[in-house]
């Protein structure tokens, strides 16, 4: 009885000592372990960028970072209490980085209360916590030592996998003395502008609002637009940004060829079949595309020549296995298809050497160019951008209108060979011109930096952005990234510090590439199959109205009974040809929902179901090692 007592007395006392043991750890491990980190998401979502930790240890004034967090609304929603948590431990981080230039102030704004009234003339947003009226907040106010101000009103959880980048630009901005300065030359509403008579009915007469690829670059640039005739760069300017820059002066073609040559740096998108010039494109819709003039753009077509890289004429760039799936209407009935001018492209197309690409995952085009390098011109090109090898030209005759996107898909042809879609341009270079003044440069003072991109859709808010209203504060969700390779590129040319970090991480795309060649590979037969069928039906159709539109002269049908049984005979082959289109066109969709059944019960069922056989084999192999001990024994 005492042995049994005494154990029991063990027990406890061991259970004691594990539970003082357990909570001596913690607290040793809280304090001497809290600098250590293990991130093992994908996209290193919790783990602070090693490329900015410059913005923060070039800090030269003091900046004073103040979040405010509603503890009532952690109780309501654990989400944004999480949420709080995040961005708290990031600005922590940030604030030791800083080296003390950084100071955090944490704020719980009770109702009523003076630090309520500082967040509401910061221009923080109050969110309704109940019916009885009462308001929560979490937002973030920060100043430098000029009281320039930075305010993010309200941290919505739809960018969350943004947080990194908001707050790093944030502080970015308020450390920095002073913002490059960009030269804008477009003849697109990237800035916005008023629909002119032609566009107002497709506009309902609101104005064109600006892209947001165009708040982007204000966010870190200065921009200056400049018109399509100038006789001079401003000195100010530290580097041009040309969006189809249309119809271009003699002048201001001298002018930008004098700038490169004397060491200015150009980015440029040009784009042989500009969808973002149409207004219904601009606002976010699938319109007629906005054709430029034939000779448009032969003023920096000139140009780039000499630069060492031609935009390929009148075409544009198909890509079949980056296609993008879209949503069409064919004779009267919604059809999904494979649309090979809009293209998904991904890291593999991408030059992962460079600082402009190498750590983009997903960029959205829309029925770019092709760019080819021309011969003798003394300049390196280094493509950037490419398509696939399951490439093809396309005319742009194909895109008046609305396109036929099934009859591309169908047709479609690869030349085996990738296209490149932007390109950097680097090294010596010569002047454009001949008749320039004695004092005019003939060749660059330094290798040329110039980056050139075919495509201008790109930019279009539809093609990277969702842009979502809550409570009146304009949420822009990047889905692509289109932005951060603008965003790279202005910076890569003009030598911002650190923008190239300052990207949204969690912008990642995760196909059913294998289902997704398949399907595609099985469409393509089924189309072909579906045109001739449907070439035949027509066929049929027309032997058939030609026999029985014969009359003679008081209306009455001439027709020999060998012309009545043909005619019959058309007809029941008209509907036996219907009925076999009917099943290629269900054999199709009944073909590409057996392979995501299939695929979907891999990726489902599969594993349980081999777990369940890897144990029930380890049973039956235990089992039999019982029963052989058994039988020796």
């Amino acid at each position: 009885m005492s042995n049994r007592i005494d154990k029991t007395k063990l027990s406890l006392i061991a259970v004691a000592v594990a539970a003082v043991l357990f909570v001596s750890v913690n607290i040793i491990a809280n304090n001497w372990f809290a600098p250590v980190r293990a991130d093992f998401t994908e996209g290193r979502s919790y783990t602070t960028s090693t490329q900015i930790t410059p913005v923060f240890t070039n800090i030269s004034e003091p900046i004073i970072v103040r979040l405010y967090f509603s503890q009532a609304l952690a109780e309501i929603s654990p989400r944004h209490g999480v949420f709080y948590q995040r961005v708290r431990d990031l600005l922590q981080q940030y604030a030791k980085l800083a080296k003390g230039n950084i100071k955090l102030e944490l704020y719980n704004p009770a109702p009523f209360s003076d630090v309520e009234d500082r967040a509401v003339g910061f221009g923080l947003q109050a969110v309704p916590l109940s019916q009885s009226g009462d308001t929560g907040y979490f937002g973030l106010a920060a100043t430098n030592s000029t009281d320039d101000q930075q305010v993010i009103p309200f941290f919505s959880l739809d960018r969350e996998k943004f947080l990194e980048y908001d707050l790093t630009k944030l502080i970015y901005n308020l450390a920095r003395p002073a913002q490059p300065k960009i030269g804008l030359i477009t003849a697109l509403a990237l800035e916005g502008k008023m629909p002119s008579p032609q566009e107002m009915q497709m506009t309902g007469g609101a104005p064109i609002p600006p892209w947001a690829i165009a708040a982007q670059i204000k966010e870190f640039f200065q921009v200056q637009t400049l018109g399509a005739d100038i006789p001079l760069i401003p000195a100010d300017i530290d580097m041009l940004l040309l969006v189809q820059p249309e119809n271009l002066s003699l002048q201001t073609m001298k002018t930008i060829d004098q700038y490169v040559l004397g060491g200015g740096k150009v980015l440029l998108f040009l784009d042989p079949n500009p969808e973002s010039a149409s207004p219904i494109a601009s606002l976010g819709g699938m319109g007629v595309t906005g054709r430029s003039d034939k000779h448009a753009l032969d003023g920096i077509k000139r140009l780039i020549a000499a630069w060492g890289v031609k935009l390929v004429e009148e075409k544009v760039v198909g890509d079949i296995d980056n296609a993008v799936r879209v949503n069409m209407s064919a004779n009267g009935r919604p059809v999904l298809s494979d649309y090979v001018a809009w293209m998904r492209l991904q890291s593999s197309n991408f030059d992962s050497n460079d600082a402009v690409t190498g750590d983009l995952k997903e960029i959205r085009i829309g029925t770019p160019g092709a760019l080819e390098v021309v011969a003798g011109a003394g300049t390196t090109v280094t493509p950037l951008i490419t398509t696939g090898p399951r490439s093809m030209r396309i005319d742009t005759d194909k895109f008046i209108g609305m396109p036929d996107i099934i009859a591309m898909f169908r047709d479609f042809k690869p030349q085996n060979k990738p296209e490149i879609i932007a390109a950097r341009i680097s090294g010596p270079a010569k002047t454009a011109f001949e008749d320039l003044p004695a004092n005019a440069l003939k060749e660059s003072k330094q290798p040329i930096q110039v980056i050139v991109v075919a495509d201008t859709d790109m930019l279009v808010d539809r093609f990277w952005v969702e842009i979502n209203n809550q409570m009146g504060q304009q949420i822009i969700i990047p889905n692509a990234d289109n932005g951060s390779f603008v965003s790279n590129a202005l910076e890569n040319l003009s030598g911002a510090p650190a923008l190239s970090a300052l990207r949204g991480r969690g912008v990642q795309s995760r196909p059913f590439t294998m289902m997704d060649d398949i399907r595609r590979d099985a469409e393509m037969q089924y189309r072909a199959k579906e045109q001739s069928l449907t070439s035949h039906l027509e066929e049929l159709q027309s032997k058939a109205q030609a026999m029985q539109v014969k009359r003679d002269s008081t209306g009455a049908e001439v027709l020999s009974e060998a012309d009545k049984k043909t005619v019959e005979s058309y007809r029941g082959e008209i509907l036996a040809t219907r009925r076999e289109l009917r099943d290629v066109q269900r054999a199709l969709r009944e073909n590409i929902e057996r392979l995501q059944g299939l695929i979907t019960f891999a990726n489902i069922g599969g594993v349980p179901i081999i777990f369940g056989l890897i144990l029930i084999a380890v049973a039956v192999v235990r089992h039999r090692r019982r029963r052989r001990r058994a039988g020796d024994v």
